[in-house]
């Protein structure tokens, strides 16, 4: 970690707010990018920086005193980028952006009082094109003759739900998601990554909803999806739609394994190994669940 000032999270600062930044795209726009940053009205904002950066970091700490930079020593996921950014943020309430989106003036005003009125895992905002276009940028899962479908939904209202936060970006409760283990390290494909932790927050009983009091803009719109299925969907798999909740809990019997197996291939000892792993963790985090995956879709309200 370089830059910033390492203060302690103390009582007074429950209210404290934290802008976490990821990089896609090369040395995009950096010293106007930090710039801006500063100005949204945070109480801190800290720079994820890729592994292998080349750029001056401690030159850009000495310039921006109010922000931290995190340097990555190896490659990680998307995910992982996220998972330590919010580890290691001192604000209560987490924002994630791209360096490559922009943020309203006034972000860090309505994100403090968005965490006073909102008390979920999660709130996602209003994504707009440098047009001032609305995105599609709202999912909501349905069961298609068995077949999972996620259906990206434009925001109609606030208190919409959202399966996930799109790209990534949304305004989380620090506290909330470490609980829920944030995004699993595991699934590397971005795709069955945020499947997985949008299943597992409403499977446990948290919400991810939309609200229009945060706008960002994301100037060239979302990028097309890579829903392949590989290794990380068998893992989503397993965890999300595989788990069955009865008398308050939820399972995940071995007569489950054989439809797993002909529905997602692979090995069999290699399957096997994967749902034994599987069954541990949910036998640890039973009576976590809620419901399962059926009945979200079931439930899923059609407004939205």
């Amino acid at each position: 970690m370089v830059g910033g000032t390492r203060t302690e999270r103390v009582v007074s600062g429950a209210k404290r707010t934290t802008l976490v930044v990821l990089h896609r795209g090369g040395k995009y726009r950096r010293f106007e990018l930090f710039d801006d940053l500063q100005r949204l009205g945070f109480d801190e904002v800290l720079s994820i920086e890729p592994a292998g950066a080349s750029y001056d970091i401690e030159a850009l700490a000495r310039q921006y005193v109010g922000v931290r930079f995190l340097l990555l020593h190896r490659s990680l996921s998307i995910g992982e980028q996220v998972n330590v950014g919010i580890q290691e943020a001192f604000g209560r309430v987490v924002m994630t952006v791209w360096n490559d989106t922009e943020p309203e003036r006034i972000a860090g005003k309505s994100v403090v009082r968005l965490a006073e009125e909102e008390d979920v895992l999660c709130v996602v905002p209003m994504l707009r094109t440098d047009r001032g276009e609305v995105i599609p940028s709202l999912s909501a899962p349905a069961f298609d003759g068995g077949r999972l479908r996620v259906i990206p939904l434009a925001p109609t209202s606030d208190g919409a739900t959202s399966l996930y936060p799109a790209d990534y970006v949304g305004i989380y409760r620090r506290e909330r998601f470490l609980q829920l283990g944030g995004f699993d390290p595991a699934i590397a494909t971005p795709y069955w990554q945020k499947l997985d932790f949008g299943f597992r927050a409403h499977l446990w009983g948290e919400a991810i909803r939309y609200h229009s009091g945060i706008r960002v803009t994301a100037a060239s719109g979302l990028e097309p999806e890579n829903t392949t299925p590989d290794a990380g969907y068998r893992r989503f798999y397993l965890k999300n739609l595989m788990v069955r909740f009865r008398a308050d809990e939820g399972t995940l019997p071995a007569s489950r394994f054989p439809g797993f197996y002909l529905r997602t291939g692979g090995g069999l000892a290699a399957s096997w190994s994967l749902f034994r792993e599987t069954q541990r963790w949910v036998q640890t985090h039973r009576y976590r669940f809620v419901q399962d995956a059926r009945r979200i879709t079931e439930l899923w309200e059609p407004a939205e």
